[in-house]
């Protein structure tokens, strides 16, 4: 595995892939699905399919952003375009994506805008604390800290009409950074950084509602399926929204300024020509915005290696390969790391390897408007899923840089780290594990240096390596709404392009990955982790980290609420912390005994019993995130039905940990219910306890002894 990957190979794949705009429904993404479908066969894939699906999508027909009326010197008719650029022949293709929101309403709205900063719930309450009505306005905000659907989702529920999103030069342009070489950063084309005309496109749907189709809710959008009225759908927005270039956005803030409040310093960006004011303005801004909403297909590969002991246990592996554009990096660079590994794959089962378990290899369609194909695929297959998935291992945005990312569930948590120690990284001396660590650590010292003024360079705290899966990725299906154990890893760097056409194959070659190495990278990292778990005789998880980290996790949460400590949910994570180190000590021993009878060969004498624990422990931990998941779902959002971890619900890509407990808090509700929502995680908690000893009702066959009988 880490001496098959070929750069050339994937440079090949990634070409195809980044050659044209691929949008999922479109005819460019339906041959590619065809074509990826052809390589896997090539490749030797003996099972591999185009499984269809039928979601509701839009694509835009009648786009305006103007301001029509107010002093003479402010009207403006905005561009809603990217410049060409000469270096760069994708930004000039015949078949360039328009800039759009996916899943935005339609409108033709005309009133004051108001600049509203990230469009956070705080951003909203400062500003109408301060007197400032959004009745009948323009919501202005800038792109970051939260999803987009959340921002819109904000300014429809204070009363705005309508909603632009924004690329400041602070966020992803060049304002403020630097180079390697300490040299002055630079928008593309000179540098990987956002441009003035450049534009992110991107879904609006309330990801931390709903993910997947709007008209199909919890269940799959086949061809034939009983769909809700567009009427009638609740996670997505019914005010008419459009993404922006800063270059766009300047005449807005130009007619605002010296208008309501003056922008203080964490609501300042990179447009130096103005004082970033809030508003609302004299001038008058039209916004129309009119789709063509359409019932269409999107098409996921799958590829199916059949396992050879456990054929009835799967792990699932999968990028998504839509895009917003060319996707260079999101998603052609994970496309092609996928179909790397799959050409591998076809090489060692040319040379007589099969998984112990069966590997499923999925390139997902749809992720661009909210992990359509890849929910639509978990709500199709729930129930095999739910009584056969091992784990999922996602790849997103795979490349656009050298530093290794991934968030994970905590029971794969030592799995990344033991293989990142194996892989090397391709520009240090170090591992990946290592260079990665140290990236952290350096993050975490800059950040000290920010909120201190000590001349003393401070020293490099513990830092916290994997973060925990929130939302905007297709993971969600499988780990929130089945509890199916995750992960998703990436190489991040610096990146201005996302979702802009700029997004290119000029791009990665000149800024994201110029040789492929870290493409090549990625390949071993995902293909090694995907032999683990589907090769190893003992399952390479570990409850004992997850009970590690809710115990942090609820000891913290137990501080913040200062007298309010959780008790009964603090009893029961210290309980499970208990069991997982005992369980833990069964597993070592375990392990240490299948690797002295394969050692020696003499697995006969004690076969049946030492056989009989395997199956147990392995049963045990494939089964172990499940006793998280809450048929009933989170209040409010339904769909999302592990107690333990969920999409913020504010702010939708980063995590929130005991979701329920957290939102009663926030949300002002009554000690009762707050109270009744820490009694029910912590039961779920009791149970997860539970499955470790054997007593679950997940567990079938499993008599609740212990796996360290002796045998002698």
């Amino acid at each position: 595995m880490k001496a098959l990957p070929s750069s050339d190979s994937i440079r090949d794949f990634f070409h195809y892939y980044a050659s044209e705009p691929h949008l999922a429904g479109s005819h460019a993404d339906k041959r590619q699905a065809e074509w990826t479908l052809s390589k896997f066969q090539e490749f030797g894939i003996p099972n591999a399919t185009i499984e269809t699906y039928y979601p509701w999508l839009n694509t835009p027909k009648t786009r305006r952003l103007a301001i029509v009326s107010g002093p003479e010197e402010f009207l403006y008719e905005a561009k809603l375009s990217e410049d060409v650029v000469p270096q760069d022949p994708s930004s000039n293709h015949p078949n360039a994506l328009p800039t759009f929101h996916g899943y935005s309403a339609d409108g033709n709205v005309t009133g004051s805008v108001v600049y509203v900063n990230y469009g956070r719930l705080n951003d909203f309450q400062f500003l109408a604390a301060r007197g400032v009505n959004f009745t009948g306005t323009i919501a202005l905000m800038r792109h970051g800290n939260i999803a987009r659907g959340l921002k819109v989702r904000m300014a429809e529920k204070f009363g705005c009409v309508g909603a632009l999103l924004y690329s400041d030069p602070m966020e992803d342009g060049p304002f403020n950074k630097e180079t390697d070489e300490s040299e002055p950063a630079e928008s593309y084309p000179n540098g990987p950084w956002r441009s003035p005309s450049s534009v992110e496109r991107g879904t609006v749907q309330y990801m931390s509602i709903l993910p997947g189709d709007m008209l199909t809710p919890g269940y799959a959008a086949t061809e034939n399926a009983t769909r809700l009225d567009p009427e009638e759908t609740y996670a997505m927005p019914k005010i008419p929204s459009l993404p922006i270039s800063w270059s766009d956005a300047l005449p807005l803030f130009q007619a605002m300024e010296g208008l309501g409040l003056k922008g203080e310093i964490d609501w300042l960006g990179g447009l130096c020509e103005v004082n970033y004011y809030s508003g609302p303005s004299v001038a008058q801004v039209n916004l129309v915005n009119i789709n063509e909403y359409k019932i269409k297909p999107i098409w996921n590969v799958i590829g199916r290696i059949e396992g050879a002991i456990e054929p009835h246990r799967a792990v699932i592996i999968g990028t998504h390969r839509d895009a917003w554009g060319f996707g260079g990096a999101d998603a052609s660079s994970g496309s092609a790391v996928l179909l790397e590994l799959v050409r591998i794959f076809g090489v060692l089962l040319e040379r007589g390897w099969q998984p112990r378990r069966t590997l499923i290899i999925a390139s997902w369609d749809g992720q661009g408007y909210g992990s359509v194909g890849s929910t639509e695929w978990v709500e199709d297959h729930k129930e095999w899923l739910d009584e056969q998935a091992v784990a999922y291992i996602n790849v997103d945005q795979a490349i656009t840089g050298p530093h290794f990312s991934a968030q994970a569930s905590p029971l794969l948590n030592s799995l990344i780290f033991d293989i990142t120690q194996e892989v090397m990284d391709p520009h240090t001396s170090m591992s990946v594990y290592e260079a990665w660590k140290q990236d952290r650590e350096t993050m975490a010292v800059q950040k000290k240096k920010k909120h201190h003024d000590d001349t003393e360079t401070p020293t490099a705290p513990l830092v916290k390596m994997i973060n925990a899966l929130g939302g905007g990725s297709d993971y969600m299906a499988f780990y929130e709404h089945l509890g199916i154990s995750s992960m998703s890893m990436s190489f991040q760097g610096d990146y201005g392009v996302y979702h802009s056409n700029y997004d290119s194959i000029y791009w990665m070659e000149h800024f994201g990955d110029p040789t492929y190495e870290y493409h090549q990278t990625m390949v071993r990292i995902w293909g090694l982790i995907a032999l683990r778990l589907s090769s190893n005789s003992l399952l390479p998880m570990s409850p004992l980290d997850y009970s590690t980290e809710l115990s942090v996790r609820v000891a913290a949460m137990a501080n913040d609420q200062g007298c309010a400590t959780l008790p009964e949910l603090s009893a029961a994570v210290a309980a499970l912390h208990e069991t997982s180190l005992h369980f833990n000590h069964k597993l070592e021993k375990l392990q240490k005994k299948l690797d002295k009878y394969h050692m020696f060969n003499i697995f006969k004498k004690h076969h049946k019993k030492t056989q009989k624990k395997l199956v147990k422990a392995n049963e045990r931990l494939a089964q172990y995130e499940r006793a998280f998941i809450d048929p009933v779902g989170l209040p409010g959002r339904e769909w999302f039905k592990h107690i333990v971890y969920a999409p913020d619900l504010y702010a939708g890509y980063k995590a929130s940990v005991f979701p329920s407990i957290i939102e009663a808090i926030d949300q002002g509700a009554s000690p009762s219910f707050t109270r009744e929502m820490e009694e029910r995680a912590a039961r779920f908690i009791e149970g997860a306890r539970g499955l470790l000893k054997g007593k679950h009702e997940r567990l079938q066959g499993d008599d609740g002894d212990d796996l360290d009988d002796d045998e002698e």
